[in-house]
């Protein structure tokens, strides 16, 4: 990576090629983004319901 980084023309053309599939794939890349968001939405909404749950148990408990 070191070699890499001392050929600017390496490192150019490397910038060009990540833009271009980055360019080709953005309505998939922007979906499967969306889902992750929406998954960890879900999830800390689901460990917030839990912990509820535990909290009320515990004060039951006493």
């Amino acid at each position: 990576m070191s070699k890499l980084a001392k050929h600017p023309l390496l490192v150019f053309g490397a910038g060009m090629v990540a833009g271009y599939f980055v360019y080709k794939y953005r309505k998939e890349i922007i979906s499967s983004a969306s889902k992750t968001i929406e998954a960890g939405k879900d999830f800390v909404l689901h460990q917030k319901e839990n912990l509820e749950d535990i909290v009320a148990e515990a004060k039951e408990g006493e």
